[in-house]
């Protein structure tokens, strides 16, 4: 796919073709060079053994960090040359991601030990090509220990309503009748339109291939107060713009999508309408360029009129779109605490909106190293920002503290699950223990980012049993149908005295019916409940009881027990898509899926390569099980075997 592959070029640094010398950077042997080089990729994008494709990675990233001692202008021209040359990609998707990301690569790669730990994690986290490097091991400190007996609030059997929506990713370019099948990673416009030879014309309501259209989003927004006109609040959790992730400068662009996108939800959530409150939380689509949220701590040459990466503009531009559905101090923060904030949206409930592209695997500052060799001194207050980036981590602790200690129950949203594949394990680890600690506090996690309709589960010391589910985690499907999904939303029926969730109810519109809508619109209609749809002997209970972690587990359990009852979930996974693909078990594909659920943590997931043991052979074979692209960002999972 094109999108996975674009970075390849980046990460192998191919430009041994195109770059002659520079007063920083010399090829010996500029013919030897390349032909270690080509041995290099071919190894790389085909071996099947896990050695062999590590140092592969690694010696191309090696190259790519000589590269980094020249300018920005020689590394983005060789790069593009490189990548136009190799005719796998768009050329005008090769010249603008390459010129987008390239300058934050560049100042990152410049500061990493790739040859040691850094290396392999990017190796790992981003081109599956090592094993994940074990975590740094932390123990997360807390101003109290957990109490033995916390207060556990009862319920009196009452509900209100809360929908999520997630993956907005609306394209004001979107236009009816363009090419469906184009060479972009994303269709449906015009400047992407062969009109003498269109295969597949789009239509006025979206296709699969494509992001959002603005008549799509104003049909959903029109018809959820026809099945709750009385929502108590919303959430929506990131990604507004388009994954037009080649051509997001200059700011003023990406802004103005999500300027409008905000402007239009508060047209139809405030007065008279819904009448309700909308939480956001910020995507990693949200920044431009994509993916690449500074730490504060991260070298940012100001002075080469490289002021739009500090994104101090995104967050100060958020504040502005989020007034009136937040609090003065929580704009406050939005602007001050990179996006990251709290709210109280009824009484006895605090949510805590975090930016969690802190934990992105694709946003290049995380891996940045910039005093590997200072003091040891220094040396600790640098792996404190690596372990805790910005301090959101102390942050939430704090806030969960304040709830623990006044009795109120939490709420926590975000954009990227810990658990999901893209959350980097340290970060993911680190969020599990404060989880752990303060499980009874928090009533429920919301995410997105998959475009998927998905849940995952944590427990406590590690155990995967129902006894040890300790909270749940509710990844929402997405708007856009990019790729292959239907669009959809979620809503919640909420206790309002435990605020836990006692139904989710999943609504979604059949793209591949929108020929026969007509002038009418979308038919958006119940998908499903989860409370109806997975209920067992093992799951049942009583009418008005959450849908508690040791209930998702369970439901787990029965999966493995009963192939029908998985391959319900994995329907609904993909909002009941008709080219949603196969998950046979001769792939073992049901076994990784139902691991991840159980992963809360992203190193407990089944679809990576772990470390290497001690005495295993440095000849094994290596195995990805079902590791499935991302749709978000500039994901490679897996380029050996998408060519």
């Amino acid at each position: 796919m094109l999108t996975k592959t674009i970075l390849s070029f980046v990460a192998l640094g191919t430009i041994a073709q195109a770059v002659q010398t520079s007063d920083q950077f010399v090829f010996s042997d500029i013919n030897a060079q390349q032909e270690v080089l080509e041995m290099t990729v071919h190894s790389w994008l085909t071996g099947t053994k896990a050695p062999m494709s590590c140092s592969s990675c690694i010696s191309a990233m090696q190259v790519v960090k000589r590269m980094s001692f020249v300018s920005d202008a020689m590394l983005i021209s060789s790069l593009v040359n490189v990548c136009k040359r190799s005719k796998k990609l768009d050329p005008e998707v090769c010249q603008g991601v390459i010129e987008e990301q390239a300058p934050v690569v560049r100042k990152v790669l410049k500061t990493m030990d790739v040859s040691g730990r850094d290396g392999h994690l990017l190796c790992a986290a981003v081109l599956n090509s090592c094993p994940y490097p074990a975590v740094i091991p932390w123990t997360v400190q807390f101003p109290k220990s957990k109490p033995k007996n916390p207060i556990v609030k009862r319920s009196k059997g009452q509900l209100i309503s809360v929908v999520q929506l997630s993956d907005w990713h609306i394209d004001p370019d979107y236009q009816v009748g363009t090419e469906v099948r184009c060479s972009k990673p994303i269709c449906c416009r015009a400047a992407y339109t062969d009109f003498q030879n269109i295969t597949k014309p789009a239509t006025f309501w979206g296709d699969y291939s494509c992001d959002t259209p603005v008549s799509l989003v104003s049909s959903m927004l029109k018809y959820i107060p026809t099945v709750e006109p009385k929502l108590a609040f919303g959430l929506i959790t990131g990604d507004l713009p388009p994954h037009e992730v080649w051509s997001t400068l200059p700011i003023t662009k990406t802004q103005w999508v999500e300027d409008q996108s905000f402007g239009l939800l508060h047209t139809h959530f405030d007065a008279p309408l819904l009448n309700t409150m909308l939480y956001p939380a910020v995507g990693n689509h949200e920044s431009a360029p994509t993916n690449v949220f500074p730490l504060r701590d991260s070298k940012i040459a100001i002075e080469d009129d490289k002021e739009y990466l500090t994104m101090n503009w995104l967050y100060s531009s958020l504040a502005k779109s989020w007034e009136g559905w937040l609090p003065e101090e929580a704009l406050v923060d939005v602007e001050k605490n990179s996006a990251s904030y709290v709210a109280r949206p009824i009484d006895g409930l605090k949510l805590i909106s975090l930016n969690t592209n802190f934990c992105y695997s694709l946003n290049w500052w995380l891996y940045e190293n910039p005093i590997s060799q200072a003091s040891s001194h220094l040396f600790i207050l640098f792996y404190q920002q690596k372990m805790d980036p910005n301090g959101i981590l102390s942050w939430l602790i704090a806030q969960l503290q304040e709830s623990e200690n006044t009795g109120e129950r939490v709420w926590i949203m975000g954009h990227i699950a810990p658990g999901d594949t893209t959350c980097l394990h340290d970060y993911s680890n680190y969020y599990h223990q404060i989880v752990e600690r303060y499980s009874h506090v928090i009533a429920g996690q919301f995410f997105g980012h998959t475009h998927k309709d998905e849940f995952q589960v944590f427990y406590r010391d590690g155990d995967k049993n129902a006894q040890s589910a300790i909270s749940m985690a509710y990844i929402a499907p997405s708007i856009t149908p990019y790729l292959n999904v239907n669009p959809g939303f979620r809503v919640y029926k909420v206790d309002t005295d435990t605020f836990e969730v006692v139904d989710s109810i999943t609504y979604y519109a059949k793209l591949d019916e929108a020929e026969m809508w007509g002038e009418q619109g979308p038919i958006w209609q119940k998908e499903y409940s989860a409370r109806e749809a997975y209920l067992t002997p093992n799951t049942i209970i009583s009418p008005k009881a959450p849908l508690s972690p040791a209930w998702w587990h369970n439901v787990t359990e029965a999966m493995e027990d009963d192939p029908d009852m998985f391959q319900k979930y994995w329907h609904f996974r993909g909002k009941s898509s008709p080219i949603n693909r196969k998950c046979d078990d001769e792939e073992d594909c049901r076994e990784t899926i139902i691991c991840n659920i159980r992963a809360g943590k992203s190193e407990q997931r089944c679809d990576y390569e772990p470390d290497i043991p001690e005495g295993v052979p440095p000849e094994y074979s290596r195995k990805i099980r079902n590791k499935e692209r991302h749709l978000c960002g500039l994901e490679l999972l897996d380029i050996r075997h998408d060519q």
